[in-house]
Order: C-alpha cells, then sequence, then structure tokens
C-alpha cells in the first residue's frame, strides 16, 4: 500500500513517531508484538522493532510462539550456523510452523546480530488433544509438559475467545470450553518459558522481545497476564491491525462463517487492546467479512488439529 502504517499510543490517544514508541519499549523488560501470522507488514515491523531495540539495548534476546522449547536444539544448532532459513525448516520436520519462511529476516537479523531466540510454544499434538478430549486425555508423560497454573482462565479472556471462536463452521453449535482450555494451555506454557527464561541467573537482565499471534496478546489477556501473575516486570504490547490485508485461501473461507463482532459487543473489556497500536487505513471495501475472525481462529487454533 501506498499509505504508510502509523503507530498509535493508546494511553496517549495521539499518533507518535515509531522512534519515541522504541525509546519507551526498550526500557521495559517485556515487548510483546502480536501478528496475524501471514501478513508480510506484521513481520517487517518485527524486523524494526528487533532492529530498533538492539540498537538501544544490545541485551536483547527474541521468543518467538513460532518454536516449541523442544525445537530449542534445532534451533540453536542453526542460530550457530550460516545456513539458510530453508535448511532450518527442514531440519525441523513436520511438525514445524507452516509458514516459517515468512520470518526469514527477523530470524536472520537476530542471528547476524547474536542475539539469542527461544521457542515458547507446546507440541501442536498436545494442544489437539486437549482440545479433543480434555486433560485427562494425556498421557503421564504428555501431561509434564502441562504448566500447574494452567487455570483459573480470566473469564473475560473466556467471553472473548467464545465470541471470536464462532468464526469457525465447526465449532458451531458446539460446546468451547475445551477449546479455549487448549489456548490457555498454550498461553500458560509460553508464559512459563518467558518467566523461567527472565529469570535465569544469565538472563534475568535481558529485554525479552515476545513475537505471538495478536490473539495471545490482546488485552493484556493470554501470555501477559499469565507471566504477569509470576513475575511482575514493566512490559508493553504492541499490536499492528488487520486493516483488510489478511487473504484467506478457498479452503479457509470454507472452514469460515461470516460473523460480525461490534464495538458494542467488546464493551465488556475495561481497558486498551495495547499500548501501542501499528495501523493502517482499510486496504478496500469488498473484503471477506470473515477475515475480521481473528485469523481464522488463529487458524485453526494455530492448525493445532488439522493434522
Amino acid at each position: 500500500m501506498s499509505c504508510p502504517s502509523i503507530i498509535v499510543d493508546l494511553l496517549l490517544g495521539e499518533p507518535v513517531p515509531i522512534e519515541t514508541a522504541l525509546d519507551d519499549m526498550s526500557a521495559v523488560r517485556i515487548v510483546y508484538v502480536g501478528e496475524f501470522h501471514t501478513i508480510e507488514r506484521h513481520h517487517n515491523l518485527q524486523v524494526e522493532i528487533l532492529r530498533g531495540l538492539f540498537q538501544r539495548n544490545p541485551n536483547v534476546a527474541l521468543a518467538m510462539e513460532m518454536f516449541t522449547s523442544g525445537q530449542q536444539p534445532v534451533l540453536d544448532r542453526w542460530l550457530s550456523s550460516r545456513e539458510p532459513v530453508s535448511a532450518l525448516v527442514e531440519n525441523l520436520g513436520e511438525d514445524r510452523w507452516t509458514n516459517l519462511m515468512d520470518y526469514s529476516s527477523v530470524l536472520t537479523i537476530a542471528r547476524d546480530l547474536n542475539i539469542p531466540v527461544v521457542g515458547l510454544n507446546i507440541s501442536n499434538g498436545i494442544v489437539r488433544k486437549v482440545a479433543r478430549g480434555g486433560l485427562g486425555s494425556l498421557s503421564e508423560e504428555e501431561k509434564a509438559f502441562v504448566p500447574p497454573d494452567v487455570e483459573p482462565i480470566n473469564p473475560l479472556y473466556a467471553k472473548l475467545l467464545s465470541i471470536r471462536l464462532k468464526v469457525h463452521r465447526a465449532f458451531q453449535g458446539k460446546s468451547l470450553d475445551r477449546i479455549v482450555y487448549a489456548q490457555a494451555l498454550r498461553d500458560a506454557v509460553m508464559a512459563s518459558t518467558i518467566t523461567k527464561y527472565l529469570e535465569g541467573p544469565k538472563t534475568k537482565d535481558r529485554l525479552l522481545l515476545v513475537i505471538a499471534g495478536n490473539g495471545h496478546l490482546n488485552y493484556g489477556f493470554g501470555v501477559p497476564e499469565r507471566v504477569k501473575r509470576q513475575i511482575n516486570v514493566p512490559y508493553r504490547i504492541i499490536l499492528p491491525s488487520e486493516s483488510g490485508e489478511l487473504e484467506l485461501s478457498e479452503a479457509q473461507k470454507r472452514q469460515a462463517v461470516d460473523i460480525e463482532i461490534s464495538h458494542e459487543d467488546l464493551k465488556f473489556i475495561h481497558q486498551p487492546i495495547a499500548d501501542y497500536l501499528s495501523v493502517l487505513p482499510i486496504k478496500s471495501n469488498d473484503r471477506d467479512d470473515s477475515a475480521d475472525s481473528w485469523d481464522v481462529a488463529e487458524k485453526r487454533l494455530d492448525e493445532g488439529w488439522k493434522r
């Protein structure tokens, strides 16, 4: 698009230069950067923020939803190599993030600047089992990966998820309790990993940039509130708007149901969606309304149960 994005400080209620936002973000311990996983502008913003934070505080680390803790050895080997990102994708095998190549720039810059990269997520297989059969469906070995503080789930967050998950045709007329619990499980695992990293003897002074889907971060729900329960450090959240840029495949459109979420529907949330928004004007008026759907239920909650 010809119009550049702008950064809006939601507490000031004014647009601010990206440099001003970066100055503010560099003074905290955690910066959460949200995304719709397949929008190129969002990945460009991640690169800009990572560079900007490093310039202000070289003692920065990057944590990503796109990798599990079990994939950390493979990720570390790639970071110590000069291989292309395509080699990392190949070495991760079938249980890799589906559009990992879209993160090539941020991963390469992290490696070039010697910035550690931390895998945050839990195996899709475990999340899939919880979504289908609840925590009781897990083996004892699998339960070892479940943090003890998955519950309680913020009821406001659960309500928000229930509203947004109605976009998915497969969820129509069904209880969403297990789906919400599966999302909370991802949040809890990522929060636990973040906390352990920030409290490590060699990493306790690092600034941590966290990249995760908007649905894990918006309104401070999900990951940020769970981290705050464990370690009360200052943080900022910056979310990029969807702004009509999200493009769904024909298969995703068939899986989606048109829903409209209004301003009034979200009035029960009495807090801003983030500290900063990166926004564009709406791209066009002929977009598919189902694209307003939290990336179509986070592409089936990060595509966790399509495989």
